[in-house]
């Protein structure tokens, strides 16, 4: 099964911010994309949001290379924990290794590594093939600005690597990012000059650097709690289509021993049965309303074996029947 990867807004607020540095309205861009007109929605949103946002910044900034254009208007710091790992770590390369624990905080597809040899450091970024061009080419330039500020600029940037063959001219890259970019490549990479990573942190604090990253590890845990949840409910809804859905079908997909399923569920806050419920719920409330379906059909697409059970559900849940619910729902529309 395909997860769903999600980012989370942290990622994308320096971009409102380079949107606006850049005389964009960010509000623009967000009312386009379908986002609050008044900021970015709380928490984590689909990964694949990503290409429309990029369509819609690159039309309101006039910019066929967006995420180079707007990598020059990004803030040296961005307030995220990540960061603050960075700073109160004893050096920039223990601040590195702390941060790369935790990238999943901004995005499920990023999965950084560390590769050191001899005079040369590679900065893998993990992203997914497919992604937009812009994400990784704001990204990288994001990255030079911030390991630049916070060596004091010492970080040198030797070259930038994207899996994407077509870009922009490679005197834009050099422009932006200090350094020549390679595309086509097999991964997206940043090299740089692995000196800089014994260079002391002035902001080094082991109190501070304990503090951040038990907040990290909460927020880690936060996430992955979230994820088990989405993942369940996926699927319940892949096995809904089979004429059911067990615990012990979803521990079976998900190769977990089915106790253990419901230990995690449970530290999760969320119970099986209301996974079950709240899905067949929703689809049965999405189906009567946005299709004309027969109620018979909708009985088995919800995983019910007789309309009866499905009716007296349906009227717990709602507290209408099916019938009722629908035409209501259609007059009011």
């Amino acid at each position: 099964m395909m997860r769903d990867l999600t980012d989370d807004v942290a990622l994308m607020r320096p971009v409102i911010d380079a949107l606006r540095a850049s005389g964009t309205d960010p509000e623009r861009v967000l009312a386009r994309v379908g986002w609050p007109p008044a900021g970015l929605p709380a928490g984590r949103f689909p990964h694949a949001a990503q290409t429309l946002f990029w369509q819609v910044a690159s039309d309101e900034c006039g910019e066929e290379h967006v995420g180079l254009y707007l990598a020059e208007h990004l803030p040296a710091f961005h307030g995220l924990l990540l960061e603050y790992l960075f700073l109160s770590s004893e050096t920039f390369g223990a601040g590195l290794r702390h941060a790369l624990r935790y990238v999943r905080l901004l995005s499920d597809t990023l999965n950084a590594d560390l590769e050191v040899q001899g005079e040369r450091a590679l900065l893998t970024l993990g992203l997914i093939p497919g992604t937009p061009r812009h994400f990784p080419e704001m990204l990288a330039g994001a990255v030079i600005r911030l390991f630049a500020a916070l060596t004091d600029g010492d970080f040198v940037p030797r070259q930038v690597h994207f899996m994407h063959g077509e870009g922009a001219p490679a005197e834009r890259y050099r422009q932006v990012y200090g350094c020549p970019a390679q595309l086509g490549g097999e991964r997206y990479a940043l090299e740089f000059d692995a000196a800089v990573l014994g260079k002391p942190s002035r902001h080094a604090a082991p109190e501070l650097l304990r503090m951040h990253e038990s907040l990290a590890r909460r927020q880690l845990a936060e996430v992955e709690r979230l994820d088990l949840v989405r993942k369940v409910r996926e699927l319940i809804g892949e096995l809904l289509v089979d004429g059911g859905a067990t615990l012990e079908q979803v521990a079976a997909r998900l190769n977990m021993p089915t106790r253990r399923l419901r230990e995690r569920l449970t530290l999760a806050g969320v119970r099986f049965n209301d996974l079950i419920t709240d899905y067949r719920c929703r689809l049965a409330k999405e189906l009567l309303l946005k299709t004309d379906e027969r109620i018979e059909v909708i009985v088995e697409r919800t995983g019910f074996s007789e309309p009866s059970t499905f009716y007296r559900a349906f009227k717990r849940w709602v507290g209408e029947t099916p019938v009722e619910f629908r035409k209501r729902g259609k007059g009011e529309a």
